[in-house]
């Protein structure tokens, strides 16, 4: 064993049994938790690239990523990846620029490898699937859904109308985490099927869910039904609207989680088309006029001579002639009462009722002092009524109460909590930020080290200095141990002379440590 070495432990092995195991466990268990602390401070932080991937786009992502190197970790259902968290960004852009992922089945991209050989068949029916792969991807991006499956039945046209088939089409939809979709997204769906087929009626588009529950069954969809489906959501968004707003008025006036606001409306949705028809006997027009006029004229004369005389006119004398005209107007006068006709149509979803319940909590005081051993429980006091009054005023102005209508409201309060303590808010996560890991692991390596070195390294060093006191040391304890006396000048001569030798000696073993070697080997053999 080298020399350096044996000096080295010697201090170690002069300790008792008990003290060599106790430094060995803490040396041991302090190499063994800095080296952890490495390995987590130098560990990669993946974070997710892509989830609920299919098996076809995860192929795909993961061996892009092996030709560009890029270390990653596949999560253990096999539907996400996970990369370095300082790459996800840029992974992400340049996988979208290749179009991945693609969201499972074929789409149109289909189309962009050519094939001069490809038959009319074989074109439509890629067509075919590339519309079921693009209507696929379209509706896995809604909300909840998390993975959607098209079947289309696209006939062929034929020259004679009655003789064409419809085109239907059939949806098998898996929600995410059990959730499922409102009646008026289930119509969305259908419409955007229905709407991306040329000729297809929504009522012969078919959904599922992975369950095998129907969704909206085409081909027998009662319009009735669908009217009340609407109107039920049409009343559920109106009273959530309604509560919203009035949960935020509370909230300002009594503070976050002392308020609790509930609204039932009623709503009349019957379709009412009315036609009046009015008159007005003050108000007189004339709405025809006739006017008619005659004249005419007559003679009378005595009886003549038959002759030329007569004919000619002339009458002889002692006959006489009479004559004499006359005129006839008629007039007539068509006269119209005032009239005025109106066709109404009255609004359907009315707002026939409203019904607002509205809980308020209380106040709550600290104890003034609290003996040892008790409990310390805030004194409850309801809040006054005029606080009240206030309240329901202010809830009447937000919903248009109208006491005519027959909208009633209530206002209470109860105290929520029993022991009085209130609500706590949870404290927002700003340790799962990216920075303040960085900086916690960069601690806990500072930390590691420094406790390395006061707990471990120094104790260590302090044990294997044992038994070597200095020089200057020892003699102090000679001259001051047993009956106090002080040196005198000549040993203190005599010390600072000896402290000199030792000091020259030493600097000449720095010099030349080998020859200093040989002569302490040489001083062992003539021991020996």
């Amino acid at each position: 064993m080298p020399e350096g070495i044996r000096r080295l432990i010697e201090p170690f092995l002069a300790l008792s049994p008990g003290k060599q195991l106790l430094i060995a466990a803490v040396a041991f268990i302090s190499a063994v938790a800095f080296a952890i602390l490495i390995f987590v401070a130098n560990r990669t932080d993946y974070r997710p690239l892509f989830t609920n991937l299919t098996s076809e786009d995860a192929g795909e992502i993961v061996k892009k990523l092996k030709d560009a190197k890029t270390p990653y970790e596949i999560t253990a259902d096999g539907k996400g990846i996970l990369v370095p968290s300082d790459k996800v960004y840029e992974l992400r852009l340049t996988l979208a620029a290749d179009g991945i992922p693609q969201g499972g089945g074929v789409g149109f991209e289909i189309f962009d490898r050519k094939n001069f050989g490809m038959t009319e068949f074989v074109q439509k029916l890629n067509y075919q699937r590339a519309l079921q792969g693009e209507l696929s991807r379209t509706i896995a991006q809604l909300a909840g859904v998390e993975q959607a499956r098209v079947h289309l039945v696209i006939p062929e046209k034929s020259l004679f109308k009655d003789n064409e088939k419809p085109a239907t089409a059939s949806i098998v939809l898996k929600m995410k985490s059990n959730r499922a979709l409102r009646d008026s997204e289930v119509q969305g769906v259908v419409h955007l099927v229905s709407s991306s087929i040329e000729g297809m009626d929504p009522e012969h588009v078919t959904i599922l869910d992975s369950r095998g529950k129907i969704l909206s069954k085409g081909g027998s969809s009662d319009p009735t039904a669908r009217m009340t489906s609407a109107m039920q959501e049409t009343q559920r968004t109106y009273e959530k609207n309604v509560e919203e707003r009035l949960q935020s008025l509370l909230d300002r006036i009594v503070g976050g989680g002392k308020s609790v606001a509930r609204v039932t409306a009623s709503f009349d949705f019957k379709q009412v088309e009315r036609v009046e028809e009015k008159f007005d006997p003050e108000s007189i027009a004339v709405r025809s006029e006739q006017r008619t006029e005659e004249k005419g004229s007559s003679s009378t004369s005595g009886a003549g001579v038959p002759g030329v005389q007569t004919n000619l006119g002339r009458t002889a004398p002692g006959g006489g002639a009479t004559s004499g005209g006359g005129s006839k107007n008629d007039e007539t006068l068509n006269y119209e009462v005032s009239r005025s006709t109106a066709k109404i149509i009255e609004p359907v979803g009315a707002l026939s009722k409203i019904s607002i319940a509205v809980l308020v909590d209380g106040k709550y005081e600290a104890p003034a002092a609290v003996k040892e051993g008790q409990a310390a429980k805030a004194k409850y006091t309801p809040r006054s009524p005029d606080e009240l009054q206030k309240i329901e005023t202010l809830v009447k102005s937000a919903v248009g109460f109208n006491q005519e209508r027959g909208d009633q409201l209530s206002v209470q309060n109860i105290p929520f909590q029993e022991t009085g303590e209130s609500g706590t808010i949870e404290a927002a996560t700003w340790w799962t930020n990216p920075f303040f890991l960085s900086l916690a692991k960069n601690l806990m390596v500072g930390v590691g080290f420094l406790v390395l070195i006061l707990f471990v390294i120094r104790p260590l060093l302090t044990t294997l200095r044992l038994g070597k006191r200095p020089i200057l040391e020892s003699f102090e304890a000679l001259g001051g141990g047993g009956g106090g006396e002080q040196l005198t000048t000549a040993d203190r001569a005599s010390l600072t002379s000896q402290m000199a030798e030792q000091q020259s000696l030493i600097e000449q073993a720095k010099k030349d440590p080998y020859q200093v070697a040989q002569i302490l080997q040489n001083w062992v053999a003539e021991d020996k």
